[in-house]
């Protein structure tokens, strides 16, 4: 990189990965590929970043600022509209084309982290912002007298890990007929959570 890239290309090249993770997964993407998605050419992506993996992290670096605003300014008011709202958006349902494919990508990326020190980073920020603002949530419900007295982590990491697991099976296989049962144990174990 030559020099640090300004926000707009940043934010393009960013979407560009996405769109080419989403058809192609990891395994197979290229600056190609991504190229293929952006107004930039394969040289025009190399002038902003050294490699394919520095793409791919602005583009988990976006992905954590978008669903970070996403969970933080949700719609609803009080704890527990918060929480099931939340779910709403983290247990993404078979019909959201968009974000079925990036929650894949993110999960193809997410197998290959352990063995790639450049998504390490991006990957633990990603999830560690979504499990902070999920136990923020279900702290201020106990807090309100709302949620009975709970382990608010290991709420939000229960909730995190099962719309990831989802993501594997449901989303990635188009299980259509767990989608309905998914959802609705999801809503019973918020339920469970009420004083």
């Amino acid at each position: 990189m030559t020099e640090a890239v300004p926000t707009e290309t940043q934010a393009e090249i960013a979407d560009a990965v996405r769109k080419a993770l989403a058809k192609h997964g990891y395994a197979r993407l290229t600056t190609a590929k991504i190229a293929a998605e952006s107004s930039k050419t394969e040289a025009g992506l190399y002038y902003h970043y050294d490699s394919k993996d520095a793409m791919v992290v602005a583009f988990l670096e976006s992905a954590t600022g978008f669903l970070k605003r996403q969970l933080e300014e949700l719609e609803a008011t009080g704890p527990e509209a918060r929480l099931r709202e939340a779910c709403d958006r983290i247990f993404v349902k078979l019909e959201d084309e968009s974000r079925r494919r990036t929650n894949i990508a993110v999960m193809e990326l997410l197998a290959h982290a352990p063995y790639n020190e450049t998504l390490q980073g991006p990957l633990l920020e990603l999830e560690s912002s979504n499990l902070e603002v999920l136990q923020g949530i279900v702290e201020d419900g106990i807090e309100q007298g709302v949620f009975r007295e709970v382990d608010a982590r290991g709420v939000a990491a229960f909730l995190l890990a099962a719309a990831s697991g989802s993501t594997g099976f449901y989303l990635a296989l188009e299980m259509e007929e767990i989608g309905a049962p998914l959802h609705a144990q999801a809503t019973s174990y918020i339920d469970s959570l009420l004083v």
